[in-house]
């Protein structure tokens, strides 16, 4: 080995799976110090990205989690994930996926990031968000939902998890928000001034694409008197902007939003007669994709699918990912099987899966060494026992946390 030079022991390492990487972490300290390093771990998620899913899990939210080799996914079994958040009744949910780490969450206050292919795992501290009083001592805000989100902010080289609370005041149909913020790199919540001004009414866990978190919303509170709008949150600058149509959408029925190749992918129900509003049968699905983020004329409807010959028809269709040659795209429908649509040939076929899933949710998991603690890919130690150090809450005159504050970070452990 001494007479192979560094360099070539390097660019061969990058290239290989996160498995075979934690083996040879054993064979000596340089090679243990060298796949620690930041360097090497920036260097080896690039690569995995470049790559046509070659290191892949299909991971499978169900009653429990499971996962499956996205290389060899017609021959492979499941396997149930042994993750730090299991519990013995009850799913635990999948609220984000980003650069091989998951959000993974029971509740409002069990929630975790974890790397399935390194298995560190990192407890959150419980986000606290009080009901705003910004309209009078009297009017009471009523919680609607809680959307939230996670992705990569490349300008601050640090994991965030978002969490946003929106509230009706009963006396109106105003339209209030309140919006969390957890750093990993600085492993505290905080609160954003700059809330958002829409109403979230589709992904409730929003889609990460291009540095940013997507959702489908609405300017009113109420939903179906008012048009959806695509909208942003950057991750970075930490705003909410809107997004662009594509020129040709048409008027859809259903939209919904995935990541295809790394792009932000927005899918598109139509169909030929509506009878009624209850009453539909969907006649073709739309995937578009944004190749160029941020540019209007960049969407490009990459395929169409129509409704399936037979009694079979689906009411839903999600793209997952592509295949390893980049031939055919996967398609979850219906949540409960799976198709590849040939991009040459413009056919469907069945995908053959083992494991006898009735209803499920998928999404793809890139094997990384990416870390979890000082940012994603700075290389620092994972957390360790004890407490962080805290500074005393400060508040408005409404009980809110303001931006520069914390929140208290509870005692955890380090799961390896």
């Amino acid at each position: 080995m001494s007479d192979i030079p560094p360099e070539v022991i390097n660019d061969i390492l990058y290239r290989l799976p996160v498995k075979s990487l934690l083996r040879f972490r054993c064979v000596s300290k340089s090679f243990k110090a060298l796949i620690d390093s930041p360097k090497f771990i920036r260097a080896h998620l690039k690569q995995q990205l470049l790559k046509h899913n070659s290191d892949v899990k299909l991971i499978f939210k169900a009653h429990k989690l499971f996962s499956l080799d996205f290389s060899s996914i017609s021959s492979s079994q499941l396997e149930e994930l042994d993750h730090p958040l299991k519990q013995p009744y009850g799913p635990t949910q999948v609220l984000g996926s980003c650069h091989g780490l998951i959000l993974i969450s029971n509740n409002l206050s069990d929630n975790g990031v974890w790397n399935p292919s390194t298995k560190m795992f990192r407890k959150l501290p419980v986000c606290h968000i009080n009901p705003p009083q910004n309209h009078g001592p009297r009017e009471v805000a009523g919680l609607s939902q809680i959307c939230g989100g996670f992705g990569y902010d490349t300008s601050a080289n640090d994991y965030k998890v978002f969490k946003i609370a929106q509230f009706c005041h009963f006396s109106g149909s105003s339209l209030v928000t309140v919006t969390m913020v957890f750093s990993l790199k600085l492993g505290l919540w905080k609160k954003k001034v700059r809330d958002c001004p829409y109403w979230l009414v589709k992904e409730d866990n929003g889609t990460f694409a291009a540095g940013a978190l997507h959702w489908l919303a609405s300017t009113e509170p109420s939903a179906e008197w008012s048009p959806w709008v695509l909208i942003s949150l950057n991750l970075g600058s930490e705003r909410f902007e809107q997004v662009s149509y594509p020129e040709n959408l048409g008027k859809p029925l259903h939209l919904n939003l995935a990541v295809l190749g790394e792009c932000l992918c927005l899918i598109s129900g139509h169909v030929a007669v509506r009878t009624n509003a209850k009453n539909h049968v969907l006649d073709h699905v739309d995937i578009w994709v944004m190749k160029n983020y941020g540019v209007k004329e960049s969407w490009i409807k990459l395929f169409s699918v129509e409704q399936l010959d037979g009694r079979q028809h689906f009411s839903f269709l999600r793209p997952i990912a592509y295949s390893v040659t980049g031939k055919e795209v996967l398609l979850e429908m219906d949540n409960r099987t799976f198709l590849w649509y040939s991009l040459e040939k413009k056919s469907l076929k069945h995908a053959k899966i083992n494991g006898g899933l009735d209803s499920f949710e998928s999404f793809v998991n890139l094997g990384t060494l990416v870390p979890l603690y000082g940012g994603g890919n700075d290389g620092g130690e994972n957390e360790k026992d004890g407490k962080e150090k805290i500074e005393p809450e400060k508040k408005d005159g409404a009980g809110n946390i303001e931006e520069e504050d914390v929140l208290v970070i509870e005692e955890f452990k380090l799961e390896l």
